[in-house]
């Protein structure tokens, strides 16, 4: 493998998921690694049609996909998977949760996890229903990750230090909760001093240097957006923007 593909978040969006697994077989790739908020195994009355879809179609275009948790995902599941060999909590052979504070290579290059982040819109959702406890990153997620040098950090909340704008009108007390786990995740950026981090969460796309490091920081869009999707070349670490 050369280049593999990273997805901003999806929302359990079946119609952009087939669009963008499809043109990603179509060029070639073979590995997605996606930054949270995908929304698989999400409780619907009719079923998990969405984790059902998406399953069939990693099998049919041969791609394994790699994801980190975001706000809106459910954290009780997630976490209760069981790990396989590598690590990684198994809801198909192709379709892997990597879970916050892991680690593992693709061609040689360091990856690490550290999936969620508060979410905004929680005055608007039901605890248990469609949001669950769990979702912000800890202090304990942070020494997980550990101190260890990376390559690529994947996130879902974005690191203080990367000017984003939120598209609610928060309260002073939420853009207070929201801004806790953005330095916990820079933290972890400083302590790991990637090359690049990829994150999602904001719905926008951004790039910026993290102050006084090295450290390039994409912020990718959602689902039907430019920008929610980019190509990571595993020999040179560049990044490029890819259209579904």
């Amino acid at each position: 493998m050369t280049k593999i593909l990273i997805a901003g978040d999806w929302h359990g969006n079946t119609v952009w998921m087939e669009k963008a697994l499809r043109t990603a077989a179509k060029t070639g790739i073979s590995t997605l690694v996606h930054v949270g908020d995908l929304a698989v195994l999400w409780p619907a009355v009719n079923g998990d049609r969405f984790t059902k879809i998406l399953k069939r179609r990693l099998n049919e275009h041969g791609i394994t996909m790699i994801f980190v948790d975001g706000n809106h995902d459910v954290h009780p599941k997630l976490r209760a998977l069981a790990l396989n060999a590598g690590g990684f909590g198994v809801i198909s052979d192709r379709l892997l949760y990597a879970p916050r504070g892991h680690r593992w290579e693709l061609d040689g290059v360091r990856f690490g996890a550290l999936g969620g982040a508060f979410s905004i819109d929680r005055r608007f959702r039901k605890l248990g229903s469609t949001w669950w406890e769990g979702e912000e990153v800890v202090p304990e997620d942070v020494e997980r990750l550990g101190n260890g040098e990376l390559d690529v950090l994947i996130t879902h909340e974005v690191p203080a230090g990367i000017d984003v704008i939120s598209e609610l009108d928060l309260p002073e007390a939420l853009e207070r909760d929201s801004y806790a786990s953005r330095l916990l995740v820079r933290d972890a950026v400083r302590n790991t001093k990637p090359a690049l981090v990829f994150s999602g969460h904001w719905h926008q796309r951004r790039t910026g240097m993290m102050p006084g490091m090295e450290t390039r920081v994409h912020v990718l869009h959602k689902e039907f957006f430019n920008g929610n999707l980019v190509t990571l070349d595993l020999k040179t670490l560049a990044v490029e923007e890819f259209a579904a």
